[in-house]
């Protein structure tokens, strides 16, 4: 009797709905679809304002009112370049979390830190995000599925232990005479010496020793149209990808644009390409490389296991290389190097540390003896912490099982960042943050301080290139510090620099320096 009466309920309340859609429709017969378009449009936004602000899963994590409605809030903060310190001043206002865009939590925690980036990490990097970085072929950097990046890391780090680099160090001191022969030349005719300008192109002439090889006999490091070219190209990519990191539909329209127009691609997308391609094919032509270069290397691993990879593909790992490999390192150094030469103090202690295995100004320690020297061990760290080339959001998505942080539940498929500049800028663990304090590294908590020093990130995903970056840092400091002085020690002045993924400093860290007695 009941579920009649339901049945008859049912088919009343239908019939009644069918008579008021039917008079909805009517009313709209008239109107045109250009203007029943855009009331479908608003009333399209409305309901995701209405969502996003009270029914969302994050409604109730505290942030900027425009981050919770559309993810341009982000988008514009990244765009000025000063992202990272908008995130930490927001995080004082509000705590540990604070969302950044609808769907996305930044996290200041240690613990969840090393829990997104922990080995076999189950929180799998931001699809839109990373495929901002990639072309038509995906990279080590890139690659979101675990077993494609497993594969291409195979392939790439029998170049990378440290036994593979104690024979690198030959080509670093290589790399390094251009560069010391440049301030040399500064020197003779009293001329300022531009810190970073010269840093950077040792670490470019050293990555691509290192990826292409180099021919010790005869050395001849990348001309300087080609230099220039690359320096542009790592100079205005990181701010031009950032609308593709954020919206799928840019990246997929500017692919077509590329395949339909070629000229009108981005101008450093397509100088990397082309200088990386250019590079790849010299080195195969080339006699006498010694070490051969990493792309040979790996060449080697394909052939013997019957594998291929097109040129295509290798060169979206030499694009990676470029950016990777070559302002992280000369940020660090030139950061680390201008702070020392404005502490007289500090400098003359690293000398005459420097002293013990330099007892010459042209010497050449190993990598070992450098190694072995605690003050120039803890300019090192004071410099990456100082510096931290990637202060900006590298999102991951959470996994099935959700987060559990700060007593509140972060649901699965939510995007979550925990950026490196959080850890190594903690008043908490590091005093006086923006200080270069190298004796901090000397204190008996220095271990505990190195739990919260990751500026090659940590885990699965960590930079596979981390030790080849420090021992050049360590080879360069040192040769920089034994030969040459500043002229005057002058008054410290802030680096103008601005933070996309990576810092780009703005300003060539300019002055004049000495022969060192």
């Amino acid at each position: 009797m009941s579920s009649t009466i339901c049945q008859e309920q049912y088919t009343t309340i239908t019939k009644q709905l069918g008579k008021q859609l039917l008079t909805v429709n009517m009313m709209f017969i008239d109107y045109s679809p250009w203007i029943l378009l855009p009331c479908f449009g608003i009333a399209y936004i409305l309901v995701n304002v209405i969502y996003n602000l009270f029914f969302h899963p994050l409604a109730k994590v505290p942030g900027p009112f425009l981050a919770r409605l559309t993810k341009l809030w982000l988008l514009s903060e990244e765009l000025g370049g000063d992202a990272a310190n908008t995130l930490a001043r927001l995080h004082k206002k509000h705590g540990q979390l604070v969302r950044v865009s609808p769907n996305e939590v930044a996290i200041n925690d240690r613990d969840t830190f090393t829990t997104i980036n922990r080995q076999g990490t189950k929180f799998y990097k931001e699809k839109t995000f990373y495929n901002g970085f990639s072309g038509l072929h995906g990279n080590l950097f890139t690659y979101q599925d675990p077993e494609d990046h497993s594969r291409r890391k195979r392939l790439m780090a029998p170049s990378f232990p440290q036994a593979s680099l104690a024979a690198h160090e030959v080509i670093i001191y290589e790399c390094m005479k251009p560069l010391l022969n440049e301030i040399t030349k500064n020197i003779q005719s009293q001329q300022p010496t531009a810190i970073f300008p010269a840093v950077r192109k040792f670490a470019l002439d050293a990555i691509c020793a290192f990826s292409f090889g180099i021919n010790l006999a005869n050395p001849s490091h990348i001309d300087d149209d080609s230099r220039r070219r690359i320096f542009e190209a790592l100079d205005n990519s990181p701010r031009d990808l950032i609308p593709f990191q954020h919206f799928t539909f840019l990246k997929t329209a500017a692919g077509v644009i590329a395949k339909l127009f070629p000229k009108m691609a981005p101008d450093a997308v397509i100088s990397l390409q082309t200088i990386g391609m250019e590079r790849l094919l010299a080195s195969r032509k080339a006699t006498g490389l010694d070490p051969p270069g990493l792309f040979v290397n790996m060449q080697g691993l394909l052939d013997s296991k019957k594998q291929k990879l097109s040129d295509e593909e290798l060169i979206a790992e030499s694009s990676t290389l470029f950016f990777a490999g070559t302002d992280t390192t000369a940020s660090t150094v030139a950061i680390g190097l201008w702070h020392l030469l404005h502490k007289p103090e500090l400098y003359s202690r690293l000398r005459a540390e420097l002293k013990t295995v330099m007892p010459e100004k042209g010497s050449q320690p190993t990598l070992k003896q450098l190694e072995s020297l605690p003050f120039l061990s803890a300019c090192i760290k004071e410099g990456l912490r100082i510096t931290c080339p990637p202060r900006g959001r590298l999102p991951r998505v959470v996994p099935p099982e959700g987060l559990q942080c700060n007593g509140v539940f972060i649901p699965p498929n939510t995007i979550v960042s925990s950026p490196i500049s959080y850890l190594v800028f903690d008043e908490k663990v590091f005093p006086k943050p923006m200080e270069y304090q190298p004796d901090r590294w000397l204190q008996y908590n220095a271990k505990e301080l190195e739990s919260y020093l990751y500026p090659f990130s940590r885990g699965t995903r960590s930079c596979i290139g981390q030790t080849l970056s420090i021992s050049e840092q360590r080879i360069c400091i040192s040769q920089f510090v034994r030969r040459f002085s500043p002229a005057e020690w002058g008054k410290f002045r802030e680096v103008n620099l601005k933070e996309y993924i990576n810092i780009i400093i703005m300003d060539d860290l300019a002055i004049k320096l000495v022969d060192a007695e």
